[in-house]
């Protein structure tokens, strides 16, 4: 009994792993078909553009007081 629902745990989270991983895949730009490694390095890069973005229109922001 202990063996199957670990068996389902364990098809459940690689499920569930596989779902964020194309979901993260369709969210970056250009990483529709890319490896692990790749998506990851993107994805980082893809945060701090993001991020570098809400700073200058945060600064903007502030300099038209909005």
């Amino acid at each position: 009994m202990c063996r199957l629902v670990l068996r389902k745990k364990v098809k459940f989270v690689k499920f569930s792993v596989h779902r964020n991983l194309s979901t993260l895949r369709r969210m970056i730009p250009g990483c529709e078909e890319a490896d692990l490694e790749t998506l990851f390095q993107r994805c980082i890069q893809h945060i701090i553009k993001l991020k570098s973005i809400v700073y200058v229109l945060k600064s903007l922001a502030d300099s038209y007081g909005i």
